[in-house]
């Protein structure tokens, strides 16, 4: 975000969380770069209160850590941790594919188009844009299996942030990911449960940063 531009008045913190995320994954902060409050409101022109809700948020997520006398600085990215995360929500993907593959018969339809909206940002190469319609495709399937303990885990995985951030730790081409989105749209759209399953697992397992399986 460039120097001195001025944010909506809405969702302010998710604006400076978005704005300070880009930053740190595509390197322009680096791990041990202070992250100064005042400072950010003062360049984005905002009160401090909402820089402050976006660097919890960031924090929580790993991404940044706040320390006594040292103050919040950028974390070194934990390849570990990030793949721990993806372990879990490959279980939690998994049962949202076996549970959705026999449901509403729109959501096939819904996830092709958004499958189509990521081929034409993978053919643009913007990493930004499908890292968002790869949280839509995927929290499209799992607001469809209705269960809300299942919703409310895998949002806490914050999906979105932790693609971006895998994505800026791989050299993967997009388009790959494409076809595996529509191999899983596909499955559900037959009603093949096992097959949801088994591609809506594997998928997330193969994005492991340095998997061993």
């Amino acid at each position: 975000m460039p120097q001195g531009t001025k944010l909506n008045r809405t969702s302010l913190s998710q604006q400076i969380r978005e704005a300070l995320l880009e930053r740190i994954v595509s390197g322009v902060l680096k791990p041990g770069d202070r992250l100064v409050e005042l400072k950010i409101a003062e360049e984005m022109q905002t009160s401090q209160a909402p820089v402050r809700e976006a660097l919890r948020e960031l924090e929580a997520i790993g991404l940044i850590e706040s320390q006594r006398n040292r103050g919040t600085r950028v974390r070194t990215l934990d390849e570990t941790e990030l793949a721990e995360i993806y372990m879990v929500r490959a279980e939690l993907e998994a049962l949202a594919g076996d549970i959705v593959a026999n449901g509403d018969p729109e959501l096939p339809i819904k996830l092709e188009k958004i499958v189509e909206r990521m081929k034409k940002a993978a053919d643009k190469g913007d990493i930004k844009k499908f890292v968002i319609l790869n949280s839509e495709f995927h929290g499209t399937i799992i607001q469809a299996t209705g269960n809300n303990t299942l919703v409310r885990v895998w949002e806490g995985l914050d999906v979105s942030s932790r693609t971006w951030v895998n994505m800026s730790l791989t050299a993967a081409d997009l388009h790959d990911f494409v076809d595996s989105h529509s191999e899983i749209a596909h499955a559900i759209a037959k009603g093949d449960a096992a097959e949801a399953r088994e591609l809506s697992w594997r998928h997330v397992r193969e994005s492991i940063p340095n998997r061993a399986d």
